[in-house]
């Protein structure tokens, strides 16, 4: 019997349930990723905001934005943009832009799309445009970001982000029939005309078939979902990390992140930079907040 599972993890860079997740989900590949071969499926959250709105515009979009998702951050303490500078039509470009990343390979798209949350959701930048996704990706490891400008015109890539999209709206039984009381539910979605997975929605592909799971949850229930799928995979958890191999691991981590994964009472290491967005903290490793050029933006 196989020792790994596939975690199919439907998700969108601007899906502010999707960043107040990203704290469990690093710690269940942590602890159990031993056991996961994980995909990101782009979902294409919004295709058009400006559908049906004259008006519409990205410095006045930003702000009903940011008031939105502080109310998220009540729920699940990941940072909200503070303030919201510019808001992104559409997210298919991005999400696009992340399957042109993986054919430099999953740690590739994997650290551009976290890039991408970053830049939304701590510095309130909503990126739309290729300039506009270089400049939120400068120092990325192993991505050529030439090779990628190129790829994100291709007729391959568009196949492969249609795919995605596609397979976001093609939601299981499980989901169709879940009911779901609470905030942010995993229930079945309806939006531009299709129904389609909330965001994120993960599935645990084992030997013991498909565990599903919706919407904002607790951390156990990931857990579960994944012994459910492989008996005995959640019996030898990785020991959690300290500061040092957290950092090690993600050069960039919110105070939320940080406390989850290392422990309430857990302090950066010396030589992290802390940098203030305005209503917490985020925490970057030295060559990661040069490469973004945070040196004149951090408070001590």
């Amino acid at each position: 019997m196989t020792d790994r599972i596939e975690a199919i993890e439907y998700t969108d860079a601007v899906c502010s349930t999707a960043w107040g997740a990203e704290p469990l989900l690093r710690l269940l590949d942590w602890r159990h990723g031993h056991h996961l071969t994980w995909r990101k499926v782009m979902g294409g959250l919004v295709g058009d905001a400006a559908t049906g709105k004259d008006d519409w515009d990205r410095v006045s979009a930003a702000g009903p934005m940011r008031a939105y998702w502080k109310r998220v951050w009540a729920l699940t303490g990941m940072p909200y943009p503070n303030p919201m500078h510019l808001m992104l039509q559409s997210t298919d470009p991005m999400g696009a832009a992340v399957k042109a990343a993986e054919l430099q390979g999953q740690d590739v798209a994997h650290a551009v799309l976290r890039r991408f949350r970053e830049q939304i959701f701590i510095f309130g930048l909503g990126p739309q445009t290729p300039d506009e996704f270089e400049a939120a990706t400068q120092g990325v490891p192993g991505l050529d970001q030439a090779r990628w400008r190129a790829d994100q015109a291709s007729a391959a890539t568009a196949a492969a982000y249609r795919a995605d999209w596609e397979e976001t709206r093609a939601p299981n039984a499980y989901v169709r029939n879940l009911k779901h009381d609470s905030p942010m539910n995993g229930e079945l979605k309806h939006s531009e005309g299709h129904d389609r997975y909330a965001l994120p929605t993960l599935i645990f592909r084992g030997p013991n078939g498909d565990q599903t799971v919706a919407g904002w949850v607790g951390y156990e229930e990931y857990v579960a979902a994944l012994e459910a799928a492989l008996p005995g995979a959640t019996a030898d958890p990785r020991p959690d990390p300290t500061p040092e191999e957290a950092f090690a691991r993600w050069p960039v981590l919110t105070a939320k992140e940080l406390a989850v994964l290392c422990g309430e009472s857990a302090a950066p290491p010396a030589g992290v930079v802390t940098y203030d967005w305005g209503d917490g903290l985020v925490y970057f490793t030295a060559a990661e907040a040069k490469a973004r050029g945070l040196a004149e933006r951090v408070k001590a």
